[in-house]
């Protein structure tokens, strides 16, 4: 996506066990002005401090402004209303389910808030695994990257050194497909090896 001539950058980063200071270096280091949480429950037992309504103090106190979008939450349940064969290249259960999400239009509605965000303020959306391949970050990701969108992903690399890592459609995951009529992205089964 362009703006003013210059490509739009979306992020995401997980928080992983990251201490506040931790976190906010790797938010900082990629100059990230808003976090939107999309956590389907935004709190965490062993780490308190990532619970939403702390996230909302500690952040703006530090000049990064807090959301949560709930409807680009993962932890989705097996869906009632899609073909289960158009995702089905997903082996992992919770990718197939959010994969199916993809194609709702809570998602859409989801997707479209967090990219006018995104040509306002430069955003990253937080998750709680470490790494996007992990992560249904990674299909948001993967969404964003064929509709235009250039990705990066914040990760916490050797010695407190910050990586930012472009997004590789196609590094992590099965094959997709995006159907012309309406960018819809699928990930349906491939053709079976002969043996």
């Amino acid at each position: 996506m362009v703006r003013g001539g210059e490509k739009v950058e979306i992020y995401t980063i997980g928080h992983s066990t990251h201490t506040k200071e931790e976190f906010l270096k790797l938010l900082d280091d990629a100059n990230i002005e808003r976090l939107i949480d999309i956590r389907a429950f935004p709190g965490s037992r062993k780490f308190p401090h990532f619970h939403e309504d702390l996230m909302k103090e500690w952040l703006p106190a530090n000049d990064i402004a807090y959301e949560h979008c709930g409807k680009l939450g993962g932890r989705r349940r097996k869906s009632k209303t899609i073909d289960p064969e158009i995702n089905d290249a997903w082996d992992n259960q919770s990718f197939h389910n959010y994969a199916d999400y993809t194609l709702t239009a809570d998602f859409k509605e989801g997707v479209d808030q967090l990219m006018e965000k995104a040509l306002k303020q430069r955003i990253a959306i937080c998750c709680s695994e470490r790494h996007p391949a992990r992560c249904h970050r990674l299909l948001i990701s993967n969404w964003l990257a064929l509709h235009g969108w250039e990705v990066k992903h914040i990760i916490d690399g050797p010695k407190e050194k910050t990586l930012i890592e472009d997004h590789v459609i196609g590094k992590w995951g099965p094959h997709h497909i995006v159907l012309e009529s309406n960018g819809t992205v699928i990930y349906p089964p491939g053709p079976k090896e002969k043996n």
